[in-house]
């Protein structure tokens, strides 16, 4: 890392790529060369991405050129949901999504994710001071069972203590193994400026890796992706979020906010707050049918300022006064500068 300040002073047509698992680690101890490395985030491939790795250019056009007020044909409705089950199924991590394509060897895939997993394990030894391997790897371990719920340290099984964790888990974030989902109250932009850091939930790096260290049967998905979206609330809420994390500008790391009220009587939660120019959009996430929609309207009503809500659900696209309803597979419509890069993919 601290060859790449002479490469860009002697060099610099020389164009030097560093890449790693738990590169941040590594930064973490050395630092990094001031103004002479500029840093870009990846993350799992997106569900576009995996559209594209598959050859499914139609479906990526009907979602990017699709009227998001009027309904798409269930015929591509009903093919995009089946695709999504994939998705949920293999994850994004791109060896796994290759070799699925390829083989359609699920076992083989799921092979791969555990050795994904373990080499994580590994690399802790190496990166991490010894004292804090256990406490790294014990919220790797514990976090996808968190999914979908307010953090807190005292859900971490054994004795430990916020003084031990914490340092641990800023670690995972940094290499974006986990990443945290801020409360914010909305009344403003940016969404950071109205931030608790204290109130947070946490999202895994990939649905698929998640999955495995819970021991849940992602074929499941497969056979019945519309009854999966309805029992598995937390994991598809993560989806949500892997998605808008995807999408992000690459050059800067993005954040992600949710907000919540926590009032007897009347507690009401968002999932997610995405910012659109001057405009801050409340996102709810529906695993299963439509439901109510109280914490959305709740909201709504008490954030004059927001022009309207947005329901991701398994359900069509459709308009119901200033509520928007989008399928899950269309998180992308939620970044409009991504549109030109996914249809570059076709």
């Amino acid at each position: 890392m601290k060859s790449l300040r002479y490469f860009y002073e002697m060099m610099p047509e020389l164009h030097v790529v560093g890449a790693g698992s738990l590169l941040d680690f590594e930064l973490e101890r050395i630092g990094l060369p001031v103004g002479r490395v500029s840093s870009i985030y990846l993350y799992p491939l997106s569900f576009m991405e995996f559209l594209a790795a598959k050859g499914e250019d139609v479906l990526i056009e009907a979602i990017t050129a699709h009227d998001t007020s009027q309904k798409i044909s269930e015929t591509a409705h009903n093919k995009l949901l089946n695709v999504l089950g994939e998705y949920m199924t293999v994850g994004g991590m791109p060896e796994v999504v290759e070799l699925f394509i390829e083989t359609a060897d699920l076992n083989r895939c799921f092979k791969i994710h555990r050795t994904i997993n373990d080499a994580y394990r590994q690399d802790f030894n190496k990166y991490v001071d010894k004292y804090q391997v256990k406490y790294v790897d014990v919220l790797f371990n514990t976090i996808p069972a968190l999914l979908g719920s307010k953090f807190k340290y005292t859900s971490i099984p054994g004795e430990y203590r916020k003084r031990e964790l914490k340092p641990a888990l800023e670690l995972l974030m940094k290499a974006n193994i986990v990443s945290k989902v801020t409360h914010s109250s909305g009344q403003g932009i940016p969404l950071a400026a109205e931030a608790n850091a204290e109130i947070f939930k946490m999202i895994f790096l990939d649905i698929a890796l998640s999955q495995t260290l819970l021991g849940v049967d992602t074929g499941s998905w497969l056979l019945q992706p519309e009854v999966n979206f309805a029992n598995k609330g937390a994991l598809t809420e993560a989806f949500v979020g892997q998605e808008l994390l995807a999408y992000s500008l690459p050059d800067c790391r993005s954040e992600l906010y949710y907000w919540n009220r926590e009032s007897r009587g009347s507690s009401a939660e968002l999932d997610y707050l995405v910012q659109q120019g001057e405009m801050i959009l409340p996102v709810e996430v529906k695993s299963g049918s439509p439901g109510t929609l109280k914490s959305l309207r709740l909201y709504l009503d008490s954030h004059k300022n927001c022009p309207f809500g947005l329901r991701f659900s398994n359900a069509n696209f459709s308009i119901d006064s200033d509520i928007h309803s989008y399928p899950l597979y269309s998180v992308c419509r939620l970044k409009p500068h991504t549109k030109e890069l996914i249809l570059s993919l076709i």
